[in-house]
């Protein structure tokens, strides 16, 4: 009873005193947080988690570690926004959202998406699919993407990024096969680290 008394106390101690715990928000983090309502995927959430998932089927696809979880490449009249994930932690598969005629310059324009709603189905944008870096064949029936928010994030009182969240689903043929892609969800930060302005000058 004594033995296990002192242990307890130089734990306490030692976090007392000796732990400094800081939270540093990398862009290429991610925190997971469980959604109860549906297993498997992280919560909705608007605080910059950094976190996406979606069930393809009956599999969740989430973020993984060992690659970048997203990225936002504007190359001639098109924005790009790329979340990837793994199923299961193994081969990385990248979504692709495309919306045209829509060019801004810097992350800090980002926040034009605000309360954006994007028909996948109509002229207004378009969904690629990547396995690892090879394109996989996608066709889609219907479904929409929605920015519910756009805001910065500040670090100190200096902006260092845009936080995108938002909701999406839709059906596609992949490879041919039909597939659905219910409850996706994604809170990406977007900065220097992960925007890509390739407009040619």
């Amino acid at each position: 009873m004594k033995h296990q008394f002192i242990i307890t106390l130089t734990i306490i101690l030692l976090i007392a005193t000796g732990c400094d715990y800081h939270v540093d928000y990398l862009i290429t983090e991610s925190v997971f947080i469980e959604d109860a309502e549906n297993p498997g995927l992280p919560i909705y959430s608007e605080k910059g988690y950094n976190s996406f998932g979606v069930y393809w089927g009956l599999q969740p696809w989430i973020t993984g570690r060992g690659h970048d979880p997203s990225k936002i490449v504007v190359k001639e009249d098109t924005c790009h926004i790329y979340l990837s994930g793994s199923i299961r932690d193994e081969i990385p598969y990248t979504l692709v959202f495309s919306l045209p005629d829509y060019i801004p310059a810097d992350y800090s324009a980002l926040i034009s998406l605000n309360n954006k709603i994007f028909d996948l189905t109509g002229t207004d944008s378009s969904i690629s699919l990547l396995m690892g870096d090879i394109p996989r064949k996608l066709e889609i029936l219907d479904g929409e993407f929605h920015v519910k928010r756009a805001q910065y994030l500040h670090i100190d009182k200096k902006l260092q990024g845009s936080v995108l969240s938002g909701t999406f689903s839709f059906k596609a043929t992949v490879d041919g096969n039909p597939a659905t892609f219910s409850n996706g969800r994604f809170d990406m930060r977007f900065g220097e680290d992960n925007f890509y302005y390739m407009q040619q000058q």
